[in-house]
């Protein structure tokens, strides 16, 4: 797996749901910001319901991305969809994967196989946020990139070691019980999500304990779980309730989620987690790990 250079192409696809032109556009402007050549067809914009497109039409331009010259693949919009044909999806490529949301479920299959991936603004997020698109950069051209800070909420303080995992909470919830069902051990878990009251976050959280996916993770960095204008209260809280049960570091606060905060980070890459300062430091870069 390379790093990028400016030049390279990038293929933009939509796995998933249907989504706004406009906002897609700003992130192919965006993405040509950085040197990069997007590359996308005008399939694209196909709607089927709330997808975009038929399974048929979203499998093919997914695993035409795979089959690509590009070193990179980056999703149009999360949402939901690609579960419907995940475990079909069998000749993963060398190649680094960017998005969140729905793309959970490609970083699970890219971690299955040992491969980084990068969990981070989707084209439709990109461009709103000048200082993730550059963390962006680096990460996809193998520069130096410094640790994430934010004020710390620390339920469960402490340090921890080990490969970053995890993605949006209801989409790891949906895949319990299925061939591409989430496994931690050994793993510091991102989670996010908006629009989950606590009720909510408490079965997602208990099925995903239950089901064993949680069992021997290091730590937990919870991102965002309120949107602008949604009620936070008992959020965190029951959060810090079901996974408190653990006896690992749990962080609240992190940058990271749906609600207009998203600092891309190297999934399957070690860091150092310190819960109590609010601080994740990355120790190897996406693709110096996947070359050793």
């Amino acid at each position: 797996m390379e790093a990028l250079h400016p030049g390279d192409p990038i293929d933009v696809v939509a796995p998933s749901s249907a989504f706004e032109r406009e906002r897609f556009d700003r992130g192919i402007d965006a993405l040509r910001e950085i040197g990069l050549v997007p590359r996308f067809s005008e399939e694209i914009f196909s709607r089927t319901g709330h997808l975009a497109g038929d399974d048929a039409r979203r499998k093919r331009e997914l695993e035409a991305a795979f089959r690509s010259d590009a070193k990179a693949l980056i999703l149009a919009r999360g949402g939901y969809g690609l579960l419907r044909f995940a475990s079909e999806l069998k000749r993963l490529p060398r190649k680094l994967l960017i998005g969140y949301s729905d793309a959970t479920v490609l970083h699970e299959l890219w971690r299955r196989k040992g491969m980084p991936s990068i969990h981070g603004p989707m084209c439709t997020q990109l461009g709103e946020d000048p200082s993730a698109l550059e963390r962006l950069r680096a990460l996809l051209f193998d520069e130096p990139i410094g640790p994430l800070s934010w004020t710390s909420r620390s339920a469960h303080g402490g340090r921890a070691e080990g490969p970053l995992a995890g993605g949006n909470l209801a989409t790891l919830g949906s895949m319990c019980g299925t061939p591409v069902q989430p496994e931690f051990r050994g793993c510091i878990v991102l989670i996010e999500d908006l629009n989950e009251p606590p009720y909510r976050l408490d079965r997602l959280l208990t099925q995903l304990a239950l089901s064993g996916a949680l069992d021997g993770a290091k730590a937990f960095v919870v991102g965002d779980l309120t949107a602008p204008g949604e009620d936070p209260e008992g959020r965190e809280e029951v959060v810090a309730e079901r996974l408190g049960k653990l006896a690992v570091p749990v962080v609240f606060g992190a940058p990271f989620g749906h609600a207009g905060r998203n600092q891309p980070v190297a999934f399957g890459c070690a860091h150092a987690l310190d819960a109590d300062a609010g601080k994740l430091t990355p120790l190897e870069s996406p693709t110096v790990a996947a070359q050793s």
